[in-house]
């Protein structure tokens, strides 16, 4: 584990987005294509505008991108999570579309799911039945939550899929897909981005309690690391407070 602190939110972007294009170049280097899943937020939006602006940095046409989690709610709606990263980042890369695991959004949770679940396994496997993630981006909820794996729900003790409907989300929208701890397993690489204060105990807990917290982001980010990934968190000084 590596955990880098920044002085505010926009150094912390610009860490992550430079870091990412660095995980990407090297990817390319061992691998025909690599595989970056996104997240949503504010901060992780951020980064995606400074990578957008160095579209020439890589060979965008070798890498896939996906999403972690996705809302069902239609895709030009403010709480998609890939229409953010659409109006950020893709739109302005040369992505060819059959490199783009785009999530079904208006649809059942069940439907959003089954969905996601078909075009993950078709990526590169890390072992049978798991994808190779090089690259994932993660956030953290002021509850811990993270992907769309919440604290008391049952989705993060899903162990047969790589992709769970979730129907009772605490947070709007209700229904959503989300990849799985099973999925985790194939992750190289995981960059877990956390600003603002509202985030200090839910961080203090997950990395001070280490092996025993129970808060979803603790536990991917230990079922990643038991895998052999790395998990880098980039905070801010506000988000760090209880460190």
């Amino acid at each position: 584990m590596e955990l880098l602190t920044f002085d505010d939110s926009t150094a912390l972007a610009k860490a992550a987005a430079q870091r990412a294009l660095q995980m990407i170049k090297e990817g390319l280097d061992e691998n025909e294509n690599v595989t970056w899943i996104l997240t949503g937020g504010r901060t992780p939006g951020a980064a995606y505008k400074l990578i957008a602006g160095q579209a020439d940095a890589v060979d965008w046409s070798r890498v896939n991108i996906g999403m972690g989690d996705e809302r069902c709610v239609a895709l030009d709606d403010s709480e998609s999570n890939w229409g953010q990263a659409e109006r950020d980042l893709l739109r302005h890369l040369p992505l060819a579309d059959e490199n783009l695991l785009k999530p079904a959004g208006d649809v059942s949770a069940q439907e959003a799911a089954d969905h996601y679940e078909v075009l993950i396994r078709d990526l590169p496997q890390a072992s049978p039945e798991i994808p190779r993630l090089d690259l994932l981006w993660l956030g953290m909820g002021e509850d811990g939550h993270t992907l769309s794996l919440f604290p008391g729900l049952d989705e993060i003790e899903e162990t047969g899929r790589l992709v769970a409907s979730v129907y009772n989300s605490p947070k709007p929208p209700p229904q959503r897909a989300t990849l799985t701890l099973k999925a985790m397993g194939g992750v190289k690489a995981c960059h877990i981005l956390v600003s603002g204060a509202g985030k200090s105990d839910a961080l203090g807990k997950a990395l001070s309690e280490g092996e025993i917290s129970n808060l979803p982001v603790a536990r991917v980010a230990r079922e990643i690391e038991l895998q052999g990934g790395k998990v880098t968190w980039f905070v801010d000084k506000p988000a760090s407070a209880n460190l």
